[in-house]
């Protein structure tokens, strides 16, 4: 081990320090984003990842064959992540559940002690399915719910029955136990349906709300260039959330929008939180390692391939990855480099930022507009 080595202290389930020897520079690899299912049962208008869509869900479902990773290369990513420092993973897709292996999978990160989350439409989630990830340590799941009523889930998600079987799915998560968060992308056909999505949450159970501006990557890019709010709208709404709604319910409700436009009351709520970009890495259905899911639309942004390539090597040594640790968040340009936000915001998105710019240091759009239009907050910038 070299004495210039980074030591970073991990602890193992059992609560025993283990040293983690990574070069200077090169932090830990907190988490693994597994995007194990590359196609979807769904084909959502806005979907930033655009995956296949399998009309007849897991009879269509085969390993390895491009959308689906294998369990091999899953066991690879998690065995080499470890010594890197991995701690925790992020099941989602596609649709995650989707996978013909899905339960031994879960199985397998919940056998190696890490931490799970998983981001899932609900539509294969029964009681059954439920019980089975309340076994192990899944600490949260989000479902995606995008509208109040079917007709309007069902425009976005362009299958029929969806709606019902999204609600199944929940109610199966709440009586397992989960505090489930229902994630709804807010374009101008349901922005009229937070109130009684919200309504429809709490009578569910769920233990939050999250509502998310269409991403313009993907599918989402069209469909939110035609039916996206407006900068304005969205921050208009973020006041009326924070001022009218979230004080009428004990469940908590959260609008995306950068940590600049947050009250003083969000922040403290929020303060342990930051983006995490520079601790994590995805890894695609076909075996691909990239930034986020990102990569499937952005090739720039896949730095190699479980299948040929040691995880050590690439989180180390990518160029892209030395790239991203030079210039996030010390290097952001224009309003990102003024604002205090800066060490925990890291841009906010860098992915999406790259999309629209083709660089990684660039100022967030919404950031950047809403400097351009004299809306973001002037409390917030160093002068």
């Amino acid at each position: 081990m070299s004495s210039a080595a980074e030591i970073t202290p991990l602890y193992s389930q059992a609560g025993t320090p283990r040293a983690i020897d990574l070069p200077p520079g090169v932090p830990r690899l907190g988490s693994l984003y597994l995007y194990i299912a590359g196609a979807c049962n769904l084909a959502c208008r806005h979907c930033w990842i655009t995956p296949s869509f399998l009309k007849y869900g897991r009879t269509q479902a085969i390993e390895g064959d491009g959308n689906f990773i294998s369990l091999e290369l899953l066991k690879k990513a998690i065995d080499q992540g470890k010594e890197l420092g991995l701690y925790t993973v992020k099941l989602t897709g596609g649709e995650p559940t989707l996978h013909p292996r899905f339960r031994e999978i879960v199985e397998l990160v919940y056998n190696e002690g890490l931490s799970i989350a998983m981001e899932t439409n609900g539509t294969l989630v029964d009681d059954e399915m439920a019980s089975f990830l309340k076994q192990g340590p899944m600490n949260f799941i989000s479902v995606s719910l995008d509208g109040a009523t079917r007709e309007t889930h069902e425009y976005m998600r362009l299958v029929d029955g969806s709606y019902n079987d999204a609600l199944r799915g929940i109610k199966a998560l709440v009586k397992a136990g989960f505090p489930v968060q229902m994630i709804c992308t807010l374009h101008r056909g349901n922005v009229g349906e937070i109130a009684p999505l919200i309504e429809l949450a709490e009578g569910l159970g769920c233990g939050s709300v999250k509502f998310n501006h269409v991403q313009r990557v993907g599918r989402g890019e069209r469909f939110g260039e035609e039916n996206g709010l407006e900068l304005e709208e969205i921050l208009a709404l973020h006041r009326r959330i924070v001022d009218e709604i979230q004080p009428k319910h004990q469940m908590r409700i959260v609008l995306d929008v950068p940590f600049a436009f947050y009250t003083l009351e969000e922040l403290w709520r929020d303060h342990k939180h930051q983006c995490s970009i520079r601790n994590i890495l995805g890894v695609l259905g076909n075996g691909q390692l990239a930034l986020c899911g990102i990569g499937v639309t952005i090739p720039d942004l896949i730095y190699g391939n479980l299948a040929t390539d040691n995880l050590r090597d690439v989180w180390c040594y990518h160029p892209g990855l030395v790239k991203l640790r030079e210039l996030i968040p010390n290097h952001l340009e224009g309003i990102c480099k003024q604002c205090l936000h800066r060490p925990v915001c890291r841009g906010h998105c860098v992915a999406n930022t790259y999309h629209v710019t083709q660089q990684l240091n660039a100022p967030h759009q919404f950031c950047k507009h809403a400097d351009e239009m004299g809306l973001f907050p002037a409390s917030r910038k160093i002068f």
